[in-house]
């Protein structure tokens, strides 16, 4: 049985005098098998398959070795026959439609005709396949994805649309908990059809076991391949996911005809706790690995054709011939995998086939083969193809390249519908479609409110942090109520058409009405892993009704991943329902769906880290208009420099300032004088094509008596709490242990290693830990300008070369430590567009000049409007006096959890009036698992 197995964590450390035995016993097993093993010759396995409740014939019964091509289908007798060069010890199945699948352990002992005979059972009570699509919905949908990413690809593997699953309908999933590990099964009610167009097989998968927990996956089953009418193509994909697979390695290291031009192989040292490894490959050669070759590691051949491989320590390997993608080394563009064997040793057939995949831990490029990749194990690659390999991968990465850059906000509402005048307060997670990229996306996100004439009524900017942003939009006093719709979008989305935006409908009523949902419109709830439970306690008074809220949040896995979730309480007689819109799981279908690329041959629109300005810089005629642009914040909170284009166009992203402020630009030249003329170009929304989406609710009348609701009532007065602020008397802050505030960045280096390198330059000891690109993100030619250099908490003020030309000025001898900005540079403003380093010196030995003053007299000044302000929501909290009926009771975006706190009090104050509440509870974890619960809570009198 083919059998996948990886473990992402847990690895336990290994002892030498452990392999030592190992290595010994298996030596003398070596010695004992190795004169067994006998030649190979053309064998002929046959028999009869019958039904083993009558004893008739089965014709047509499709007979295979597993994960082979060979096979045969039964005459009109039940009869068989297979002949060719068979592998010494092989699976041999049996299936067909409405029996059970068999299979026999074969074992050949250099005999020349077998026969096997099977009978088999019919299988009863089987359901059809109309029952069968009837359990379908949209969670069997997301799980069948999710078993799609596992089973048959990677998203990022360009082979992933080229193969499909035929039959889904015959597999079946669950969710299970044993010894406290929450996992994912799979089940199948008949053989999984897979067509691979990319290889140029049709695949029947006789699924024996599949599961998934957070720390890896195991799937086993029988195998038959039957090849398609093959193209040039197909013939060329085929070496390509040979060349370099776990298999071509083991088949040269086996028959000891390991091609250094092909692979190089290093032994893992023992981690440096003193010294992190760096990503300088040939900095590492002889620090954290060690070269070896084929002759270092122990293997020798046992009975019928297997080998044993000794494997002590981890193994770093090497394809050279493939180019692929890598942020481990700076300096290497090829594949890298890592081998890891956690009882020293590993077992393989003449193939290069584990029988047991378990013996073998696998990561980096041989820990993404998945069915799509999947060779049989008599696939026979062709020299003669070898040499057209070495651009196929890169070339269709590249085509996926856009496809990962997708990013979806989705939106929790407090409310399902609103008056005038009313608040929209809600929450945004931001859903990517390859997470490994969600710290080079967005920062910035754009919310409109629009009527049916498409015209936008009001509109806000949004900071997103971490995947979150939060805000509010107020409607106007005098809007007309009627049907109007969110749009949530990034300026990156606009690539992709309106892929990602989030549209959704939002119902302006009459003050003296209330909207009830016509139909469930959301469909029912999932089943979720993530349970929520929730513990009210009330406690009236003269005044009104005290309320404590307690919500205890269960993961499915007693190691907890924890998370967030936003809480909103309503009043239930004054909201028939608790929400209109999709929940978080379903929004997240848009991960599952089909990849998608850019709709231009390269990005009009970018990705904005912070506020963003755009304009033009001018000059006399016949002069040239690629210059470089001086962006000043305020009074030097923040400062860049970019370069404007041919045509005098420039675009600056990472200003983070809320509310309208005074921003200085100028061109200046060497004498800091200003010279031309900049203007500011607004940066337009999207046209709005469709009027979507729409929602069918109806109208009935409101409860009488007085209700507040709009958002200048609510933020009026003295009667609310905001955040509680806390007095302590402990000492301030050292900011200079805290890194000045700034924390970690992407890259620390320690004392350690520039310790044990004091006569390098700055420059050089960074250029040393920065991955290829450098500081760059996505900015896809626009110039990102210096990095901010920040030396002892002072900011250092000059352009690119000076930067780096201070930075040649400082050795490492001199330095306690540096942290290195990339992608999460957006903390640092303008400048932080082309990243940040922040230097900490040993005491004395630097000071930068602290006091700088800004003269504005050079400079254009334009008023620029910055993040909106959004203020916390006004919660009636231990209030004298009587209090006003809310729709809104309670409203808190963002709420973390985690093992040492899953259980949150919520308290507030009620109306006496309230006499049931709605609480309505969405989040995700940090791993990805979504949930959303409503409870319906009756408040006692």
């Amino acid at each position: 049985m083919i059998t996948d197995f990886f473990v992402f964590s847990g690895m336990r450390e290994i002892k030498i005098s452990f392999y030592q035995r190992k290595v010994f016993l298996i030596f003398l097993n070596c010695l004992v098998f190795s004169f067994l093993t006998g030649s190979l010759f053309a064998q002929t396995i046959s028999g009869k398959v019958l039904d083993e409740r009558s004893g008739e014939p089965l014709p047509f019964s499709n007979v295979f070795i597993s994960n082979t091509t060979l096979g045969a289908t039964t005459d009109i007798n039940g009869n068989y026959s297979i002949t060719g060069q068979l592998p010494q010890n092989f699976e041999l199945a049996v299936s067909f439609m409405g029996y059970y699948t068999k299979f026999r352990s074969i074992a050949v002992n250099g005999r020349s005709n077998i026969t096997v005979n099977f009978e088999l059972e019919p299988k009863v009570n089987q359901l059809e396949e109309v029952q069968l699509k009837a359990k379908r919905d949209k969670k069997w949908e997301r799980d069948l994805k999710r078993f799609e990413k596992v089973f048959l690809a990677l998203p990022d593997d360009p082979f992933l649309k080229n193969s499909r699953i035929m039959n889904p309908w015959v597999l079946d999933f669950e969710e299970e908990r044993e010894n406290g590990i929450k996992y994912f099964a799979a089940k199948a009610e008949g053989p999984v059809q897979i067509e691979n167009n990319a290889l140029g097989y049709d695949i029947e998968y006789h699924l024996e076991r599949f599961f998934e927990t957070r720390k890896g996956f195991q799937y086993y089953g029988l195998v038959n391949f039957k090849e398609q009418v093959n193209t040039e193509d197909q013939k060329i994909k085929r070496n390509a996911a040979f060349q370099g697979s776990l298999r071509h390695l083991i088949q040269q290291l086996v028959e000891n005809k390991l091609d250094y031009l092909d692979y190089d192989l290093f032994e893992v040292m023992p981690e440096r706790i003193m010294e992190p490894r760096t990503n300088d490959f040939y900095y590492e050669i002889g620090n954290s690995i060690q070269p070896i070759t084929r002759d270092s590691l122990y293997i020798c051949e046992l009975v019928e054709g297997y080998n044993v491989i000794v494997l002590p320590k981890k193994l770093e390997v090497h394809f050279k011939r493939k180019p692929w993608p890598n942020d481990y080394y700076q300096d290497v563009y090829h594949t890298i995998s890592w081998l890891e064997a956690p009882l020293g040793y590993f077992i393989v057939d003449k193939y290069g086939v584990l029988p047991d995949p378990t013996q073998l831990v696998r990561s980096g490029y041989m820990g993404r083969e998945r069915m799509a990749r999947f060779l049989p194990h008599d696939f026979e690659p062709d020299e003669e193809l070898g040499k057209l390999l070495v651009d196929f991968d890169s070339a269709i990465i590249q085509n996926t390249k856009w496809n990962n850059l997708r990013e979806k906000p989705h939106l929790t509402l407090n409310k399902s519908f609103y008056y005038p005048g009313e608040a929209i307060w809600f929450n945004a997670t931001m859903l990517y479609q390859n997470p490994i990229y969600s710290d080079t996306l967005s920062r910035l996100l754009h919310v409109e409110l629009y009527d049916k004439n498409f015209k936008v009524i009001v509109s806000e900017k949004l900071p997103i942090e971490k995947g979150k942003a939060k805000g509010v939009l107020v409607l106007p006093d005098q809007l007309t109520p009627e049907n109007y719709v969110l749009r949530a979008y990034t300026q990156w989305m606009r690539n992709y058409e309106d892929d990602g935006f989030t549209y959704l409908p939002i119902p302006v009523i009459r003050k003296n009405q209330l909207a009830h949902l016509a139909q469930n419109e959301g469909g029912e709830r999932d089943e979720e892993s993530i349970e929520v439970v929730l513990t009210p306690r009330f406690e009236s008074s003269s005044w009104s009704k005290k309320v404590e809220l307690e919500l205890e949040i269960l993961e499915a896995d007693l190691d907890f991943v924890g998370g967030e979730f936003s809480v909103s309480v309503l009043d239930a007689d004054l909201n028939p329902d608790a929400g209109f819109h999709q929940n978080i799981g379903r929004t997240m279908n848009w991960l599952y769906g089909p990849e998608k690329s850019i709709r231009f041959d390269a990005p009009r629109f970018q990705i904005e880290y912070g506020n963003s300005i755009s304009g033009y810089f001018k000059d006399r005629p016949k002069k040239p208009l690629n210059v470089p642009i001086t962006i000043v914040q305020g009074q030097l909170e923040d400062y860049g420099v970019v370069r404007s284009d041919t045509s005098g166009y420039f675009w600056v992203t990472g200003l983070n300032f809320r509310d309208t402020l005074d921003i200085a630009i100028a061109a200046l030249n060497d004498k800091r004088k200003r010279f031309g003329q900049v203007i500011l170009s607004s940066i337009q929304s999207p046209e709005v094509e469709t009027f979507l989406p729409r929602v069918r609710y109806n109208l009935v009348n409101a409860p009488s008596g007085e209700l507040e609701y709009a958002y200048a009532d609510l933020m009026s007065g003295d009667y609310f709490e905001l955040e509680e602020v806390t007095v302590s008397n402990t000492a301030l802050p050292n900011w200079e242990e805290s890194d000045y505030g700034y924390g970690k960045g992407d890259r620390s280096i320690g004392s350690a290693f520039l310790e044990a390198r004091p006569d390098l330059s700055l420059d050089q000891v960074i250029a040393m830990n920065m991955p290829p690109g450098g500081f760059g993100r996505y900015n896809f030619g626009l110039d990102a300008g210096a990095p901010v250099l920040i030396i002892d908490g002072a900011r250092f003020f000059g352009d690119e070369a000076e930067v780096w030309s201070y930075l040649k000025s400082i050795i490492a001898a001199e330095v306690e430590s540096i942290e290195i900005f990339t992608f999460s540079a957006n903390i640092f403003g303008i400048q932080g567009f082309g990243g940040a380093i922040v230097v900490k010196t040993k005491k004395g030995s630097r000071q930068l000049n602290r006091d700088v003053v800004f003269d504005a007299g050079q400079f254009q000044l334009f008023k620029v409007k910055g993040y909106s302000h959004v203020p916390n929501f006004p919660v009636l909290k231990n209030n004298e006096g009587v209090i006003p009926r809310r729709s809104a009771i309670f409203w808190n975006p963002r709420i973390e959890w985690s093992s040492e706190m899953n259980k949150h009090k919520l308290d507030f104050n009620l109306s006496h009036l309230t006499s049931r509440i709605w609480v309505r509870v969405e989040g995700m974890s940090w791993d990805g698992v979504p949930f959303q619960r409503e409870f319906e809570v009756e408040v006692p009198k």
